[in-house]
């Protein structure tokens, strides 16, 4: 197994790659024990150390090439039989949300049963509980108690998701994202790779290599997928806990940049809340979250009602932070100020 980290502006995490031998023809109607119990040793201490300290790891060489092969038949059937369905950004708006279909990305979940016959190693992994478990374990801020897994083909022709956040602690119990890849041969030129942005570090390339296990804040890691040239299969796990914990209660904003306090004392106070780090990274991104809402989705009214949005948006965060912005943007953009000015406290990833 290995753990990725790395440190230069956009650049590719490169890892020995997982060269598994010729696909193996399994019959669906005969399932063996997939072997659970490896993530009682992918999920270490030093794995969750890391997602505490990066918001993210990334574990190679998770099941073997046998069942990695295994796992991905159960997907190409799926996309084969028509069983799954074109992926749609969820749009949050007045009185409910509306969708906005992506292009070349389908997906299945398996609370439909004629979908969980017929890929009945993914549905065995969603009903087991060892990994939630293991990350409870070394994280015990964490009580995930519950998990849902979606099941993935991205066609190719430029298929991506845009930048988003996956969830919100005041929207669901969503706390670690999982992605399970399953692309033999998969080369640079592919694409396909998952960005995180995991600010003040630079951001992070993640090539979608078979047998590989990528972990990370669902509320608070930004990212996107690049686009795809080639077909790409995985499956994410979204691991949740249904009780509430208790959140620390923050002072409205104003009272922060209305405080009297220098800018950089007020700028390492707004850097500790999650919520002013959600729209610094829409600010800080801002040309490329419009980029990637353009090449996920086809040109439709909703596509541009979303990029007028979008840009509504940066405005008003614009505003909002006028007074503070010009010392805020240097120090989200450059590790070695945000240390100073941080003064040793830590981005609090869950």
């Amino acid at each position: 197994m290995f753990l990725v980290r790395g440190s230069n502006r956009s650049r590719a995490v490169l890892l020995h790659r997982v060269c598994l031998p010729q696909q193996i023809v399994v019959h669906l109607s005969t399932l063996a024990e997939i072997p659970l119990e490896r993530f009682q040793t992918a999920i270490s201490p030093v794995v969750c150390r890391s997602l505490q300290q990066q918001g993210y790891a990334v574990i190679d060489n998770v099941f073997g090439p046998v069942w990695s092969s295994k796992l991905k038949q159960e997907l190409v059937w799926l996309k084969q039989q028509g069983k799954m369905r074109l992926n749609s950004t969820h749009l949050v708006k007045q009185g409910g949300t509306e969708l906005l279909e992506k292009q070349h990305v389908y997906e299945a979940e398996l609370q439909d049963a004629e979908i969980q016959q017929v890929a009945p190693l993914c549905q065995r992994l969603n009903e087991d509980s060892t990994m939630r478990t293991m990350l409870s374990l070394f994280m015990p801020h964490l009580r995930l108690d519950s998990q849902a897994i979606k099941l993935q083909c991205n066609a190719g022709n430029g298929g991506c998701f845009p930048l988003h956040y996956d969830s919100d602690e005041q929207v669901d119990g969503r706390r670690v994202t999982a992605i399970f890849y399953l692309n033999t041969d998969w080369q640079p030129s592919h694409g396909g790779q998952l960005q995180l942005f995991p600010f003040p570090d630079d951001p992070v390339a993640i090539a979608p290599i078979a047998d590989r296990l990528v972990l990370f804040s669902s509320c608070r890691m930004l990212h996107r997928v690049l686009p795809s040239m080639k077909e790409r299969y995985c499956f994410t796990i979204w691991l949740s806990q249904s009780r509430r914990m208790n959140i620390a209660s923050t002072p409205p904003l104003s009272h922060i940049l209305q405080s009297g306090h220098d800018s950089l004392q007020q700028a390492s106070q707004l850097l500790l809340r999650p919520d002013v780090r959600h729209h610094l990274s829409k600010l800080i991104y801002a040309e490329e979250w419009a980029k990637s809402i353009q090449e996920s989705h086809p040109v439709s009214e909703a596509r541009s009602a979303t990029l007028a949005k979008h840009w509504n948006d940066v405005n008003k965060i614009k505003q909002a932070l006028h007074n503070v912005q010009n010392k805020l943007l240097p120090v989200m953009q450059n590790r070695k100020q945000y240390d100073e000015v941080m003064a040793g406290n830590r981005t609090a990833w869950f």
